[in-house]
């Protein structure tokens, strides 16, 4: 039992266990007697490709020690790369055709750039390549891998960040019923104060821009291109405050005299719970603002082409 227990605290408190850790630790682990077996096998302790892999090799284990797992695998990819000037023609042919293979899995530029590098025949016939060309066409795949573990961290800390707002509004949308049980009353609300009101809106708006965000971050994470900016918390955060600013100007909108003379929705609102369905609708999506703007100041005639 004690030794159970044990075992709970180091899964605790340490990274040894974390699906990403032990990875890279178990390739490493097996991978690294392999390369050295090769060194010693062909007699090229000197050669450079030895010498450059077994130190990418010990970098991507004090990359791993620090818990960097990117960097880790970036030289665990690199060291890969160097082993090749040391395979014979066999094996190079052989780890070719693997890689075609492979290349199934890769987008398409990158796709037609490793066969084309390859000698890719219709036939599926292929020479021997250079250990130099081998390489190349080899980092091409272990880029793409890359891009995608680093779009995986970029989606990861955003749908904590983004799981953590919600929560929280969660929290404050419950609290705020609790004291203002009014609001469920199913009539037009007017007996309730404006500032009452203008916070279960914002709230609500808030609550549809992360809704938003969370469903644009699931779509990032399908894209083969790295987006920095649409993947900054900043930017993120800053759609989050612009979709509760939406969500306040049409409900402003709706209770101001404007609402006499222009006809945004084609519905009655009876319950202050159906400005709620609206600010959150109009922090989901900016196309109720853009609506309501064109209603007010009239759509701009579209630009004539230049000649």
């Amino acid at each position: 039992m004690w030794q159970r227990f044990k075992l709970i605290y180091k899964q605790i408190s340490t990274y040894e266990y974390s699906p990403r850790y032990s990875r890279l630790a178990g390739d490493l682990a097996c991978y690294e007697p392999q390369f050295q077996k090769r060194v010693i096998d062909t007699g090229s302790q000197n050669e450079q490709w030895a010498i450059k892999g077994q130190a990418l090799l010990d970098i991507a284990k004090a990359n791993l020690k620090e818990y960097k797992i990117d960097e880790g695998w970036k030289s665990y990819h690199s060291a890969i790369c160097y082993e090749l000037f040391g395979y014979n023609n066999n094996e190079r042919l052989a780890f070719a055709k693997s890689l075609l293979k492979e290349t199934d899995k890769l987008n398409e530029w990158r796709k037609e750039a490793v066969r084309s590098l390859l000698g890719h025949k219709k036939d599926g016939d292929i020479e021997v390549p250079a250990a130099e060309v081998l390489a190349i066409a080899n980092e091409l795949k272990d880029e793409d891998y890359n891009n995608q573990y680093y779009m995986n961290r970029l989606s990861h800390n955003l749908f904590w960040l983004l799981s953590g707002l919600m929560f929280i509004v969660l929290i404050l949308i419950a609290i705020y019923f609790f004291y203002n049980p009014e609001i469920s009353m199913n009539e037009t609300g007017s007996e309730i104060k404006l500032s009452v009101s203008i916070l279960g809106v914002l709230l609500f708006g808030v609550l549809g821009a992360i809704t938003s965000a969370i469903v644009s971050t699931r779509n990032l994470t399908k894209s083969s291109r790295i987006k920095e900016i649409s993947s900054s918390e900043v930017i993120v955060l800053s759609k989050i405050f612009v979709g509760a600013g939406f969500s306040v100007f049409i409900f402003l909108l709706l209770h101001s005299s404007f609402a006499e003379s222009i006809q945004i929705f084609n519905f009655h609102f009876g319950s202050p719970l159906d400005y709620f369905a609206i600010a959150f609708a109009s922090g989901f999506t900016e196309r109720l603002a853009q609506k309501s703007l064109d209603a007010i100041i009239g759509k701009e005639p579209p630009s004539k082409a230049k000649v």
